[in-house]
């Protein structure tokens, strides 16, 4: 249920940043006249180019306000981590089911998504390893567990498991970041004791 209803919100927004990375953006002259022709698109829309920045579904009204890629892999003992993209997402729901588990309707976010796998499964690494804190100093102790995709022991099984992870903001507006900080601590092993070294990802927008 958690995965289908963020599949429902985030991809529409990846599909229209892969729609602006067309190849003839290396001709210079095809991409002047291409922006050219976007920007008075724009104009004659009235949209200022959010068309590409807003989706509208079952779920809700959501804006993308900002997005990195590929923000790099790190490795933590045995865990190995890629950071795909991060992003500022402003939204209000109107699915009943996201709005009971949220107890809110309109909503500040910071999505995550992660390509996970190791080389020992016998490890604990969970969504309590993981915890946010913005350039404003908002600090978000866990990704919210409704809204974010699981860890456990077995699904640590996978390889290069693809896992999203959303930290809801209660007292930041994501139009006002500018950067924020992901904490990654190290795994455990069946004792408790860690594995490997903490992981800092520092993220500008």
């Amino acid at each position: 249920m958690k995965r289908i209803i963020f599949i429902t919100i985030f991809l529409p927004f990846l599909i229209a940043a892969c729609s602006n990375s067309d190849s003839s953006v290396n001709d210079p002259q095809t991409h002047e006249e291409t922006t050219e022709q976007r920007e008075n698109d724009d104009k004659d829309n009235g949209n200022d180019n959010q068309q590409d920045k807003v989706v509208e579904n079952s779920q809700g009204t959501f804006e993308m306000v900002d997005l990195e890629r590929d923000l790099g892999t790190f490795e933590s003992g045995p865990l190995t981590i890629q950071v795909s993209d991060v992003s500022l997402i402003s939204g209000t729901y109107t699915d009943e089911t996201v709005i009971q588990n949220l107890e809110k309707e309109d909503v500040e976010y910071v999505s995550i998504g992660t390509k996970i796998s190791t080389r020992n499964e016998d490890i604990l690494f969970t969504r309590n390893h993981l915890s946010l804190t913005t350039g404003a100093g908002e600090e978000v102790l866990s990704p919210n567990e409704f809204m974010s995709d699981d860890l456990s022991k077995d699904i640590l099984s996978e390889t290069d498991l693809i896992r999203v992870f959303t930290f809801f903001l209660e007292g930041s507006n994501v139009e006002e970041i500018d950067e924020v900080t992901l904490h990654i601590q190290s795994p455990l092993n069946s004792e408790g004791e860690p594995v490997g070294e903490d992981i800092v990802v520092d993220v500008t927008f």
